[in-house]
């Protein structure tokens, strides 16, 4: 079956997680995403961990690889004004463009939708920062651990006697593209039935808010602030993750969840009844939280001497909900994954072999597509410059000589 969004392109601005994992899902289904790059200025992922001695230099880094398979890289210096041209062509004979870079970047190019859309009135764009394109705080150039922050993550996680530790990882980047993608898919859908493009600006802070919805809407109904409590939860008791033994030298643990009376009855029968699970007291949620440090304390002693895979298999087949707390290296082994063929493996001129995600969507006719690694930086300058815009070779040439095309 053709995929969904063959024959489709988007040109990409910007780096990171934020943007590119939201065109994913146009490459994995058959877009031709071609992202613009240069020397002078790659994206950051290319050069987080970079040293002298990194093979492949800018070309080596693994992070960038795994977030940007199925993707072209074309090389244009944006400091050069011919290089902002080709910029500019390549954006008017895409059908969508997409940018995270802060406010204001692609406006100095001239590449902002204000400026595109005069040549193009049904162009189709994305803009996703920090805090969007507009507001007192448009301006500040924030990455996802800011947006952590400002989102109210970082006030939730954590335990209530410390300080806040925020979400591990830069939480706004991972949740934003996937909000940006429903929203370009949507864009491009209502100009096929309109003929209407339109720009969209998505804050990758407002998209974190949204995630949030049970603290947004105790406070309206009554004015409370939810704040930290480690891995408890103010509805189930006992909630969290408990230790496990280790294997491997490995720290193991098992999160389990106990939602009502009826779960602690399970949960009772599940231990074989010991004395103290079954005292009076601990028969209602409420008297569980005023024992929880005992509680939980018990149950530690009961899961400390299994493995985690086998408390979660047990408590399971109790009908509760409990699972193993997987390493990277457990998800990469783990057999559902495997089924789901969520990991695909590409083989990476630098690199060499290596696996990539897949995304968690499953089409029933249109299963998502690995079928090349991250490009080097600047690797299809040529094949797109000369197939999209007709440059010829001398003029290629040209171009690289006098710096451009780098």
């Amino acid at each position: 079956m053709t995929p969904l969004f063959e024959g489709m392109r988007i040109l990409e601005f910007g780096g990171g997680a934020a943007g590119p994992i939201a065109t994913r899902y146009f490459a994995d289904h058959g877009a031709t995403v071609i992202r613009v790059e240069s020397r002078r200025r790659p994206d950051f992922l290319r050069i987080l961990r970079l040293t002298p001695t990194t093979p492949g230099g800018v070309d080596g880094s693994a992070h960038f690889a795994v977030l940007n398979p199925n993707k072209l890289s074309i090389a244009l210096d944006l400091s050069r004004p011919e290089g902002v041209a080709l910029a500019r062509r390549l954006a008017i004979a895409a059908d969508a463009v997409a940018e995270n870079f802060a406010p204001g970047a692609m406006a100095r190019w001239g590449l902002d939708y204000e400026s595109l859309v005069r040549e193009r009135p049904d162009l189709v764009m994305i803009s996703t920062c920090l805090n969007g394109q507009t507001g007192p705080d448009r301006a500040y150039p924030g990455f996802g651990g800011q947006g952590s922050a400002l989102a109210g993550f970082n006030h939730l996680t954590g335990w209530p006697d410390r300080e806040p530790v925020g979400p591990f990882g830069t939480i706004t980047d991972s949740l934003s593209p996937r909000f940006a993608a429903l929203l370009l898919a949507a864009a491009l859908l209502h100009r096929r039935r309109t003929g209407a493009g339109q720009h969209i600006d998505l804050a990758q802070v407002e998209a974190g808010i949204v995630c949030l919805s049970e603290s947004l809407l105790t406070y309206t109904a009554n004015g409370e602030i939810l704040t930290r409590m480690g891995n408890r939860s103010r509805h189930a008791v006992p909630h969290g993750v408990f230790r496990c033994a280790d294997e491997d030298g490995r720290d193991r643990w098992a999160a389990i969840a106990v939602h009502d009376d009826e779960d602690w009855r399970r949960l009772a029968g599940a231990l074989g009844r010991p004395a103290w699970t079954l005292e009076p007291v601990l028969a209602t949620v409420d008297g569980r939280r005023r024992h929880e440090d005992e509680i939980e304390a018990r149950l530690t002693e009961w899961t400390a001497t299994r493995t985690a895979a086998d408390v979660a298999a047990h408590l399971q087949a109790a009908g509760l909900d409990a699972a193993p707390v997987e390493d990277f290296g457990d998800l990469h082994d783990d057999p559902q994954l495997a089924h789901r063929r969520h990991f695909r493996t590409v083989e990476h001129d630098v690199l060499g072999t290596h696996p990539v995600e897949t995304h968690a969507i499953r089409f029933s006719a249109m299963e998502p597509r690995i079928e090349r690694p991250a490009p080097r930086l600047g690797a299809d300058t040529d094949v797109v410059l000369r197939e999209l815009l007709g440059i010829e070779a001398a003029e290629l040439d040209r171009l690289r000589a006098a710096g451009v095309l780098e």
